[in-house]
């Protein structure tokens, strides 16, 4: 019996009973806001993810050009050598663009005979020149805003307007004339017969090489090919460029190295002054006295060394030149050393 009893199960008490419904109650609780912040996140970080990516992908179908993955590294950007390259692919298209409309013009004007001579005519050089360089300009801006090229085009501020630097300029490229004639005495004169042709226009000629070609060609090669490579790269090589492509579309053998020694002066004056008026004026005078000395010469080759028939005198001239250039040629590589690291600093 009492074995009986020993089996009979205890009833617990009440308040026992209660208290441990609330433990497991309290225990349940605390455990399901652990499992709902585990799961939460996801769909919310699942749904960001979907949300962003098709943000994303609308973005680049509507406009792909805003797509960070369209940039181009820096070294492919506007302007590159290939970029150069078709600043005188777009020039010898413009040329051969304004001998069309020319030729056009002046068979309508005469018909055909005697075609040759109209397009040669004074009147219709200034007009083939002044349109082949404005297409030219057209051209290259065009094709550098489709490139995206970035800085300003070019500057006419009369703020460092300096007469003094204008003189010096000019002095320094007769003297730089003088320096580097051996060099240009080793091409054949035939080379020269074209830039004659020029000169032998009258007015027109004093037009072309003493108005239009100043302005135009300074805007083009000072102003946009130079301001373009200074916005990417340094002063001194946006001037170094420049001057190249100032260069080469001279085309002449002679005039390619003329232009070149003379645009890195030219584009060192423009870097001082942030002006195309002082490169502008000496690139004028450069030239009226180049004509000066054709229609004085008929046409003629002259040279220091032709002028000069005494060897003594001549080495002395040549040795001062010499000196000047060498000096001036430091002075102005200490001063763009400054300015390329003036820019730095900016």
């Amino acid at each position: 019996m009492s074995e009986n009893l020993n089996q009979i199960p205890v009833e617990q008490p009440a308040s026992e009973v209660v208290e441990k419904v609330e433990n497991t109650t309290q225990t349940t609780t605390e455990t399901e806001p652990e499992t709902a912040s585990i799961e939460e996140p996801t769909v919310i970080n699942e749904n960001t993810t979907e949300t962003t990516t098709e943000k994303t992908t609308s973005n680049a179908a509507t406009d792909p050009m805003n797509d960070p993955r369209f940039e181009a590294p820096r070294a492919q950007r506007f302007p590159t050598w290939g970029d150069m390259l078709a600043v005188v692919g777009i020039y010898l298209l413009a040329t051969v663009a304004t001998s069309v409309i020319t030729a056009i013009i002046a068979a309508v004007s005469g018909g055909a005979e005697g075609l040759a001579e109209r397009m040669s005519s004074g009147p219709m050089s200034a007009v083939s020149y002044a349109l082949s360089m404005g297409l030219t300009i057209v051209g290259v801006l065009i094709y550098r805003a489709l490139r995206r090229g970035e800085g300003k085009l070019f500057s006419l501020s009369l703020k460092g307007f300096n007469p003094i630097l204008i003189l010096w300029g000019f002095v320094l490229v007769l003297i730089t004339g003088i320096v580097i004639e051996p060099v240009l005495n080793l091409f054949p004169e035939s080379f020269l017969e074209l830039l004659n042709q020029m000169g032998a226009k009258g007015g027109w000629s004093v037009l072309m090489l003493v108005v239009l070609a100043p302005i135009m060609e300074e805007v083009l090669f000072r102003g946009i090919l130079l301001e373009s490579v200074r916005s990417k790269y340094s002063s001194g090589r946006a001037i170094v460029v420049s001057a190249l492509m100032f260069g080469v579309i001279h085309i002449i053998p002679q005039q390619v190295v003329n232009a070149f020694v003379i645009g890195l002066i030219l584009g060192y004056i423009y870097v001082r002054t942030e002006s195309l008026w002082p490169v502008i004026i000496i690139h004028a005078l450069n030239n009226a006295m180049a004509y000066v000395i054709m229609q004085w010469s008929d046409g003629a080759n002259i040279t220091v060394r032709s002028l000069i028939e005494n060897d003594t005198i001549y080495a002395v001239v040549y040795g001062a030149s010499l000196m000047l250039f060498a000096v001036s040629g430091y002075m102005v590589w200490r001063s763009i050393g400054r300015i390329n690291a003036s820019d730095r600093k900016a």
